[in-house]
């Protein structure tokens, strides 16, 4: 019960944060339709005092179904004032993985073909997500039958960050089986029979875009042996791929943590996955 209590405190002063922003910033073109025949939207936001500037399309986790595009405007907020442009599309929460993916390669498609009338840089674009967010970059990015439809390849992209993705469903399911979970993900997945094609690790390959992952050690809803074995995968087959582990950190404590924390670790390794920089040796997240 405290841990839920603590969880939706931290999930208010993040939505307060937010909404101010949201409703005040200049640089900002809101509910853009990203493709005819899908509803959700996106808004992107860009630095008022620089052109050409890299950007950040940022996906949001589902936060037990409450997440919107508008409740991340703090991504922006920390972003921004380091020249970084940020695109925060919404996805079908409630739909399924295959749908959901369909809708992150059309808002990353869109952002590629029309940053540059925001005055960005398209060669400059980096994909993050978090949670599922970072699940369906991966898989919007990595399996052929998702981007190229929409008219771009996973090479124009800049990076790929994860932040507390499960990138194999199937370890994921066996997972959640042993905490008493897992119906969701079935049903997510369209069944036990499709865990393994709706699985991101079940499409690395050597040509994609350098990828990040960061990951908590202390995560229990996705745990971190996950993201080490989608680590391995990728640098076995030859792909620019590397993990940093963030100790004492739980799922959402990285969230908030970049929401709502002045000069938050985690702010800097994305800052500098822009910039082409490593990720800073500094684990902690706090």
């Amino acid at each position: 019960m405290w841990a839920d209590l603590l969880f939706y405190r931290r999930l208010w002063r993040a939505y307060r944060l937010g909404r101010r922003f949201y409703g005040r910033y200049q640089g900002l073109a809101r509910n853009i339709s990203f493709h005819l025949k899908l509803k959700p939207k996106l808004d992107i936001y860009w630095p008022t005092s620089k052109v050409d500037y890299p950007c950040v399309i940022y996906l949001h986790g589902g936060l037990e179904r409450y997440a919107t595009k508008e409740l991340f405007a703090a991504v922006a907020m920390k972003l921004l004032p380091h020249g970084v442009g940020v695109i925060i599309p919404d996805y079908t929460l409630t739909a399924n993985y295959w749908h959901m993916a369909h809708e992150v390669a059309a808002a990353i498609a869109w952002s590629l073909r029309n940053v540059a009338n925001y005055g960005g840089n398209p060669r400059r674009v980096v994909v993050a997500g978090h949670s599922s967010g970072a699940y369906l970059a991966m898989l919007a990015v990595l399996d052929p039958q998702f981007l190229p439809i929409y008219g771009d390849a996973a090479q124009a992209l800049h990076k790929i960050v994860g932040i507390g993705g499960s990138y194999d469903l199937r370890a994921q399911y066996q997972f959640d089986q042993a905490n008493g979970r897992g119906a969701q993900l079935l049903q997510f997945a369209g069944g036990a029979g499709r865990l393994t094609m709706a699985s991101p690790m079940h499409f690395v390959r050597h040509d994609v875009p350098p990828i990040l992952l960061l990951h908590g050690d202390q995560d229990k809803t996705v745990p971190l042996a996950i993201a080490q074995n989608f680590n391995i995968a990728l640098q076995s087959v030859g792909a620019p791929s590397e993990l940093k582990v963030y100790y004492g950190a739980g799922h959402t404590d990285l969230l908030f943590a970049a929401l709502t924390q002045a000069d938050a670790p985690i702010i800097g390794d994305l800052v500098g996955s822009v910039y082409g920089l490593p990720p800073s040796d500094l684990a902690s997240w706090r």
